[in-house]
């Protein structure tokens, strides 16, 4: 037990380097999803260049975002100069806000690939617990959009109840900007989600129910009642914004007349649902075990029982004070002479 408890000391006291650990893991998996694409780096240096992101990333994460843009906007540019100036203006006017949370950065880009494993809501749910309700806000927001333009440009319907299970590949994605204009690159990236009048609204309803699910976790999640009886409230919050975005999505889905529901629930959200729930659960279990100090319960002996119950009992009344001060045994003192004596000391 020794051994289990200097191992949650040592990672509660590096919590800082753990989740820097996650952070350059997950952009730098996303962008060897990238390097794996378009390989235009020569033999050998692609792997140089992720391990240099890497480290960057995990040990200064300001260096490492901008090192980060340039590794990814060779094999962009590569593909179309327009896309790759898009990425960059957003990377460089975003700078501020993305460099402080790019733990919830990684968590966003991560939501088309969290899919594939029945993951996707998780952006939403852990954004707004564990970023308030700002970070769960734009969590939801720029999730639901980014998702839905991926998996649109790969022909697929951008529906996150008909997406569950599929894994998005970048390949086919990003030759569709090949040979585009900058009008062009915008036209394809907002074709998917505006076929016509009545998708382009459910698709920014469901955006907006994305957004508004993360919004509402994080809200909650900073008032007293909550942080003072968790994790028992987190969890409670976590469920409540599962059956929130259940339940919008699908009278969405029945308000815009598409009859196709039964098999969605049973194939798309109710996989997504409960998956997505139990890992949110898992996540924050582990965060708050290894947030708080833990150690096991010592074992109490018979003896040390037995010497408790004794020291328990009340004690006999001890005159040793009043013998001692008359020198005489206190039988043989009056309790009032006793008294007597005492003010008699005081005065001299």
């Amino acid at each position: 037990m020794n051994a289990i408890n200097l191992l949650h000391a040592a990672i509660r006291r590096n919590l800082f380097w753990l989740e820097r650990l996650l952070i350059a893991s997950g952009l730098t998996a996303l962008l060897g999803q990238l390097l794996t694409t378009q390989r235009v780096y020569p033999t050998y240096w692609d792997t140089v260049v992720l391990a240099g992101v890497f480290l960057s990333l995990l040990l200064w994460p300001t260096i490492g975002y901008f090192v980060l843009i340039l590794a990814a906007l060779y094999p962009l540019g590569n593909i179309s100069i327009y896309l790759a100036v898009l990425f960059l203006a957003i990377a460089l006017i975003g700078q501020h806000w993305f460099i402080p949370n790019l733990g919830l950065v990684t968590l966003i880009l991560s939501a088309p690939f969290l899919n594939g494993i029945y993951l996707a809501w998780l952006v939403p749910l852990l954004g707004g617990l564990w970023w308030g309700p700002r970070g769960g806000l734009f969590a939801g927001l720029i999730a639901a959009a980014w998702g839905k333009i991926v998996f649109g440009l790969l022909g697929l319907p951008p529906d996150w109840l008909k997406l569950a299970g599929l894994y998005p590949d970048l390949g086919p994605t990003l030759l569709r900007f090949r040979g585009l204009d900058s009008w062009e690159v915008l036209t394809a990236i907002a074709a998917p989600l505006t076929p016509n009048s009545t998708d382009a609204l459910y698709h920014a309803l469901q955006i907006t129910i994305w957004a508004f699910t993360g919004w509402c976790i994080g809200h909650f999640s900073l008032k007293n009642w909550v942080q003072y009886q968790r994790p028992r409230t987190t969890l409670g919050l976590l469920t409540a914004g599962v059956v929130l975005l259940s339940v919008l999505q699908i009278l969405l889905f029945v308000w815009l007349g598409f009859s196709d529901l039964p098999p969605v629930i049973r194939t798309g959200l109710l996989p997504t649902a409960s998956a997505s729930l139990l890992a949110g659960i898992l996540a924050e279990l582990t965060l708050y075990f290894f947030e708080h100090p833990w150690s096991m319960p010592a074992r109490v002996s018979a003896r040390t029982s037995s010497v408790a119950a004794i020291s328990l009992e009340p004690a006999a009344p001890s005159h040793s004070f009043d013998s001692a001060s008359s020198g005489k045994p206190h039988a043989d003192t009056p309790p009032q002479k006793d008294e007597e004596k005492l003010i008699m000391i005081e005065l001299d």
